[in-house]
């Protein structure tokens, strides 16, 4: 039996994360086949910079991590952000005709073509739509309108789209890498199948993604994504201020952002390195160092609080916040961020899947884990199909048998035909029809 596996991708702006997965037992279940987690060479906030560096550093990734699990990885599903990613939504209103008609889903396909040719410019790509508050004629919001009678269907349509230029880099890029890219997902959209609940996108949530070099901001209302904001400030900002202020280089920098966390507020902080081949010294109040972090900190979330405010949902997040990310845990982000919104936040944890490592459960890993889960929810999807597919196939074949056999009958034994022993086929044609 053919073994269903899919592999996801995370580029970061300071790692890239490759999962694969394997969806068995006919799709009920899923496990971790293995992972591994790189640098980001030639990426910066979010985009390919140095394609051939990026590529060469993905290669040595994507085999090491095939040397382990003993499987070759040809094709993956490639999570995406970026501050060029642009996100809006339209309100649509189409004529069916100048007489009540019924509502098909054909009607329904033509409004996503309005809203790309309203919205959607030459040199981009849509990767993730939400077509939402249906209204036919006069009534009131509902989820489907199809079979309702009307001439006129009024919808909100939100698209996030991504420049072309974007998609070209990113697939030659991996084709370099010998990866072939399946699909494109929004990494908000991709990390809330890893950490939010039905529930939560039901009532109203914001998924807040606090990266290295970007912040996104997703947010959800009756289970769908209504809102997106990717703002390009993160955690190497922390890097960059402490690095111009203190006239460090990165990785001094670093260390004393990592040796901060178990400092009390009262003590110093020594650190050694070399500049020009000559033995450095340097000695900091750790109160000094926290006055600059937390400056920054100040900042991110104004930008988040900012953010919520101008998507006009603010009011409508029963379910608060969940953090993701890999510097919600630093920085006191967390405390500050309860005190600033008057919310439910949290930070988000990952759904558990056998074969998940210590690693998958950092809430750095959410939108790795989230990419993966997106391809391999793909995968169920083909499954489905290759199995409706299959019972046609044998309803088909059943069929021919009943009317091979009531051939055969009706030469051997006139008789039979008066008798009507052909066996009518429409109850195979009556099941059929629920999958064609």
């Amino acid at each position: 039996m053919m073994r269903r596996i899919r592999t996801g991708i995370d580029i970061g702006s300071s790692k890239t994360t490759i999962i694969v997965g394997e969806l068995y037992d006919s799709g009920k279940n899923i496990k971790i086949l293995g992972q591994t987690i790189i640098p980001s060479n030639g990426i910066k906030k979010g985009e390919i910079i140095d394609g051939e560096l990026f590529s060469r550093t993905l290669r040595l990734g994507k085999e090491r991590l095939e040397e382990q699990i003993g499987i070759v990885i040809k094709k993956a599903t490639i999570g995406v952000s970026g501050s060029d990613i642009k996100s809006s939504t339209t309100d649509i209103e189409y004529k069916l005709s100048d007489e009540d008609i019924e509502v098909t889903e054909d009607h329904c396909d033509e409004i996503f073509k309005i809203s790309k040719e309203k919205v959607v410019k030459e040199d981009e790509q849509v990767i993730a739509k939400e077509i939402y508050n249906y209204r036919v004629d006069d009534s009131g919001i509902m989820k489907n309108p199809v079979g309702k009678i009307g001439n006129k269907l009024k919808v909100n349509v939100h698209l996030i789209r991504i420049p072309k230029l974007k998609v070209k880099k990113i697939v030659e890029t991996l084709n370099k890498a010998k990866i072939e890219v399946d699909s494109l997902v929004y990494n908000g959209e991709a990390s809330s199948k890893a950490t939010l609940k039905k529930i939560d996108k039901v009532n109203g949530v914001a998924l807040v993604d606090i990266g290295y070099g970007l912040t996104e901001i997703t947010i959800f209302k009756n289970n769908r994504l209504i809102n997106t904001n990717v703002i390009p400030i993160g955690g190497m900002h922390y890097v960059n201020d402490l690095k111009y202020v203190l006239e460090l280089n990165s990785e001094v920098v670093k260390n004393i952002l990592s040796e901060i966390k178990n400092k009390d507020i009262d003590e110093k902080i020594t650190v050694s390195y070399l500049e020009n081949g000559e033995s450095m010294t340097k000695t900091f109040e750790v109160r000094y160092l926290r006055e600059i972090i937390d400056a920054r900190t100040d900042e991110i979330l104004e930008y988040i609080s900012k953010s919520i405010e101008a998507s006009g949902y603010k009011e409508y997040l029963k379910s608060g916040i969940v953090l993701a990310g890999g510097v919600v845990g630093d920085y006191g982000i967390l405390e500050k961020l309860k005190a600033l919104l008057n919310y439910d936040i949290r930070i988000g944890t990952t759904i558990k899947i056998d074969g998940m490592t210590t690693t998958l459960k950092n809430p750095a890993c959410i939108t790795g884990m989230g990419v993966l889960l997106t391809a391999l929810e793909d995968e169920y999807s083909d499954l489905q199909k290759t199995n409706v597919e299959d019972k046609i196939e044998k309803v088909k074949e059943k069929t021919e048998t009943v009317n091979v056999t009531t051939v055969n009958k009706a030469e051997k034994k006139e008789a039979a035909k008066k008798k009507n022993v052909t066996k009518s086929p429409s109850k195979f044609k009556k099941w059929l029809g629920n999958f064609i």
